[in-house]
């Protein structure tokens, strides 16, 4: 058995054991502290991609050294790749943000509570998402 091999089967044992681990066969089972605490990862892995997209903000709209063609080619060219990894920023900033939000519904659920909004509340006061939450 090679060992990337063995790794995968090790790591898809583990992964089973933890799906498996306290709510049946097939589930997962997550106590209070363990969802603010996934909840609070996603949020902060969502802050850091807003800060990336803020610090790269100038990369899609690169200018050329010089007038001729070959600049300006260059030019169009880098902005172009800048705005596409700005593009991947935002998208993944989102998807963060999407993921907080369902681990704290499921949170909400558990404590019998109305749900939190965490992108309204994160859209209404802050530039970035706020950590912690």
């Amino acid at each position: 058995m090679s060992g990337q091999l063995h790794r995968d089967e090790n790591m898809y044992r583990q992964l089973n054991d933890v799906a498996n681990s306290g709510a049946g066969e097939g589930g997962f089972a997550f106590d209070e502290a363990t969802m603010r605490s996934i909840v609070t990862s996603w949020l902060d892995l969502a802050v850091s991609y807003a800060r990336s997209r803020r610090s790269a903000r100038d990369m899609g709209t690169v200018t050329g050294p010089g007038l001729d063609l070959a600049s300006e080619g260059q030019a169009l060219a880098a902005s172009e790749s800048g705005t596409s990894y700005l593009e991947y920023l935002k998208h993944n900033e989102t998807y963060c943000l999407e993921q907080a939000q369902l681990f704290q519904n499921a949170l909400d659920d558990y404590l019998g509570v109305e749900h939190t909004n965490i992108i309204e509340i994160n859209k209404s006061d802050s530039p970035e998402p706020r950590a912690g939450i």
